[in-house]
């Protein structure tokens, strides 16, 4: 390691400003710092041996470089200038968006993207002066952080306002006058909200305006302020905003409403509507809002609700942590003339983050309209009046991220109206939503976090299988409906085109889903696959990943690259609805590290240092598509207690415990309730079954069993499977040995040992005493279905009480009966044996998850 780190024992104990590590280190290398792991451990090209004077560094990520110069060499222009271009090119391969040039008495702030000096909030060229000791300084640096981009350097020079207290304090009041649920008062404040907006917009003015109403609040009843509102106010704002052809605008509803007529105010809670108004006036101007305040917001209301509104709310709530991950991992496919889609949109801001910093790279705006340079696509479903208003929060979110232009155009709130509408779509014709649509390579990038839900998904399969467009759009058949919305995803994007999608654990372990993991194989490169913590869903103990996904434009290509994956424990937060900030960002790392790969796929692991991540080949994941695509089973056990995701011993804090019990109870009811969409299925499928002998169907050929000295002396590498209750094999023997009997792709049972078992070996085997193969006779090869045959056999063999001492013998098993469905006609029936053979793994693949999830319990110790 480098002599000045651990001199100064500077890669343990770095100085702080703030919250970041400051390193002054003049004599260091890039290439040291990258060993240090002070750095990301990436290939920074010719720049490894260049010195930088001082930085300062948020896990990994440069934040700013620092040159230090004598007053002498930074008298003139021409001599600071020269200090800056010392460093630019160190510090945007670095990544660092700041440079601070000084001689200690005067300083130099640039803006590393554009290269030129940082402007205060009046658009003065900022001269503070940088002094490591300063309180002040991590809240300036912080500040031109978040301000400061490729088109913009100048310190933002207005306040943010994030009135999420106000919101906590107004959902008490209607909630206690009005008895409606979280979410409805999440949606009665939204409307007020962009009420008092819109005004202090100057958008609305005279009678229709806020304050009109606080001023008539002295001298008129509140019963006829509620009415005004109600009959002129509201549907004014929907004149200015019209609806879509969805009926949505940037608000419908509220508890001040009445349900049966939208013109009719709620007159019991006219003094209510009043006191919410007064809290609104008191709190001040809103023209300055925060776009985090929407997201802050579904905290705030997830914290007041119950269990079942956490969830209704949870539906379409993404942490922003996470939103945020995938935009930046997105950011470079955003270019002019792509269309860019969310099918499951929720609020919208998947759609709406990557605006923030460059609205003018979306629209154009002059005099007479908005002309969009990039077209965004969200759609949402909305049969009930309640799921509409998911689509209207987006709408009303856009607008907040539009609000600059709409406050420069008042005169265009019909073309804004028209852009909200276009962007944001309810689909209202069948329950299938979204789905109910077969696009095919439509877009260029789609960005979601599609429904994970198992109830209800039978019923769209249902809706599915009536239309033969559908039918044969969705044809992979994944389990629940994010895999109808993966497909969806899949074929809607163009060739080239990417996707970057949040997935549960589901659709990469279940055995059920082994075609979409080819699926996605075959129509797509695997760019990446991010593991993300347990709870980093409020409402959910699912654990997801993060997918990046490439459309082939020729299916018959084979990936060349590596897979990147990464292993997240923390995202910057703690995980409940609290949402409190924390040190440990694995997430930001694993973003930071993507772009780096996305460079360079094919040279990435050689520069790789974080052991959180792992480059996979496509072969990797081929070689367990039948298996499990859950990347951490990539990482030994010692990896991961090295790395702390998992304890050596598995000891949880009794404080813990009841999150714990949480987790478990939910994935519980979430396995209940697939379990209860199977036996509806199976009621569906009205089966017959008719009796047929064992003998019958299948051939029970003479074998030699092989002894364990045959199998010594005769090593190879066809397996030898004996009584064991696995298909583990008791040896491995030579191929085309004479006097040898082998199989393929036939049952077997065992006759001793773990008796009764049934194994289906697909490969070529051989057997002892022990393993009996059952062959298909040749007449009924094309209608027996050997996964259906294998439990039902075993299930029928496992009831007769054999045991080491009551052998199932050929002569006892093969006069036995089983059960096989039959047609109408009275023909063996195989496509039901299929669909029952498909029930029962998935059963299986829940027994299996369910055993695990008990073993987590039992496994754990509880620290008191």
């Amino acid at each position: 390691m480098n002599e000045e780190l651990l001199q100064r024992n500077l890669h343990k104990s770095p100085e702080k400003i703030g919250k970041w590590d400051f390193y002054n280190i003049g004599a260091t290398t890039v290439k040291a710092l990258k060993e240090a792991g002070i750095i990301l451990g990436v290939d920074y090209g010719d720049i490894d041996n260049k010195k930088v004077d001082a930085i300062i560094v948020s896990r990994k990520k440069v934040i700013a470089i620092i040159e230090y110069k004598k007053p002498a060499e930074f008298k003139t222009k021409a001599q600071q200038d020269k200090a800056i271009n010392q460093e630019i090119e160190v510090a945007k391969i670095l990544k660092a968006k700041i440079i601070i040039a000084t001689d200690t008495q005067e300083t130099i702030w640039v803006n590393v993207q554009t290269g030129n000096r940082i402007k205060d909030e009046n658009g003065q060229e900022l001269k503070y002066k940088f002094d490591k000791t300063d309180e002040k300084l991590p809240a300036l640096i912080e500040k031109i952080n978040f301000s400061i981009h490729e088109k913009n350097d100048q310190i933002k020079p207005k306040e943010l306002v994030n009135p999420t207290d106000l919101a906590r304090s107004i959902w008490q009041d209607i909630w206690i006058a009005s008895h409606e649920s979280p979410t409805i008062c999440l949606y009665t404040f939204v409307e007020l909200f962009i009420f008092k907006y819109l005004s202090d917009l100057k958008i609305l003015r005279g009678r229709q305006s806020f304050s009109s109403i606080i001023v008539a609040y002295s001298d008129t009843s509140t019963k006829n302020i509620l009415s005004d509102y109600v009959k002129t106010i509201r549907p004014h704002i929907k004149k200015l905003f019209p609806e879509g052809e969805d009926g949505t605008t940037i608000f419908n509803g509220s508890v001040f409403v009445a349900d049966n007529d939208e013109l009719e105010p709620v007159e019991s809670l006219a003094e209510t509507f009043k006191k919410v108004l007064l809290k609104f006036e008191n709190y001040g101007t809103l023209e300055h809002i925060h776009p985090d305040f929407k997201s802050q917001l579904f905290e705030t209301f997830l914290k007041q609700g119950d269990e079942s509104a956490k969830k209704g709310l949870g539906q379409f709530f993404t942490p922003l942590s996470v939103v945020r991950a995938v935009a930046e991992m997105a950011k470079d496919e955003i270019k002019e003339g792509i269309t860019i889609c969310d099918p499951a949109c929720g609020v919208g801001k998947f759609l709406l983050e990557p605006i923030k910093k460059h609205i003018e790279n979306f629209y154009q705006v002059t005099k007479t309209g908005i002309t969009s340079k990039i077209k965004l696509v969200g759609y949402d479903k909305g049969l009930s009046k309640n799921e509409q208003k998911t689509v209207v929060l987006a709408k009303a979110n856009m607008l907040i991220y539009l609000s600059d232009l709409v406050k420069e155009n008042p005169n265009l709130t019909k073309e804004f109206a028209k852009l909200f509408n276009e962007s944001f779509e309810l689909k209202t014709t069948s329950i299938l939503g979204t789905l109910a649509m077969p696009v095919r390579e439509a877009y260029d990038l789609i960005l979601t976090n599609p429904p994970y839900v198992m109830s209800g998904s039978s019923t769209l399969k249902d809706e599915i299988n009536k239309d033969g467009e559908l039918k044969d759009y969705y044809k992979v058949n994944g389990t629940g409906v994010e895999g109808l919305f993966m497909e969806w995803i899949i074929r809607a994007l163009k060739p080239s085109g990417k996707a970057f999608v949040i997935l549960p654990d589901g659709v990469f372990s279940r055995q059920s889903d082994k075609n979409m993991r080819q699926f996605m194989i075959d129509e797509c490169y695997i760019d990446g696959i991010i593991s993300l913590p347990t709870k980093t869903f409020f409402t959910t103990a699912q654990d997801t990943y993060i997918v990046c996904l490439t459309k082939k434009v020729n299916k018959k290509d084979v990936q060349n690259f590596p897979v990147f994956s990464y292993l997240v424990s923390e995202i910057g937060e703690i995980r409940d609805v609290y949402r409190f900030p924390i040190e440990q960002d694995d997430l930001k790392s694993a973003v930071e590290l993507f772009s780096f790969y996305k460079g360079n796929k094919q040279g990435f692991a050689k520069f790789n240092v974080d052991k959180r991540c792992k480059m996979l080949t496509i072969e990797d994941l081929q070689n367990v598509i039948e298996k499990s695509w859950i990347i951490e089973n990539f990482w030994s056990e010692e990896e991961k207690i090295n790395l702390g995701i998992i304890n050596a011993i598995n000891l949880v804090p009794i404080a813990e415990v009841p999150i714990l019990l949480d987790n478990f109870i939910d994935k519980t009811i979430k396995l209940k309730q697939e379990l209860n969409i199977l036996l509806s299925d199976i009621e569906k499928l009205g089966i017959v079954y008719q009796d047929f002998v064992m003998n019958e169907i299948f051939d029970f050929p003479a074998i030699k069993g092989l002894t364990a000295s045959f199998i010594q002396q005769n090593k190879g590498e066809i397996p030898v499977y004996g009584g064991r209750m696995e298909e583990t094999p008791v040896g491995y023997v030579a191929d085309d040995m004479p006097n040898v009997k082998y199989f393929e792709n036939c049952l077997a049972w065992n006759r001793e040992g773990s008796v009764g078992y049934v194994f289906w070996h697909k490969h070529k085997f051989t057997t002892n005493d022990h393993h009996r193969p059952l062959i298909v006779k040749q007449e009924y090869a094309d209608v027996i279905d050997l996964a259906y045959m294998q439990f039902t056999i075993q299930k029928m063999l496992l009831s007769k009480g054999f045991a080491w001492s009551k052998t199932a013998s050929k002569e006892k098993v093969k006069d036995f009966l089983i059960k096989i469905p039959i047609l109408n006609n009275g023909k063996i029936d195989i496509n039901s044996q299929k669909q029952i053979a498909e029930k029962h793994q998935k059963i299986e693949e829940i027994k299996k998850f369910l055993t695990l999830e008990v073993k987590k319990i039992t496994d754990t110790t509880i620290d008191i």
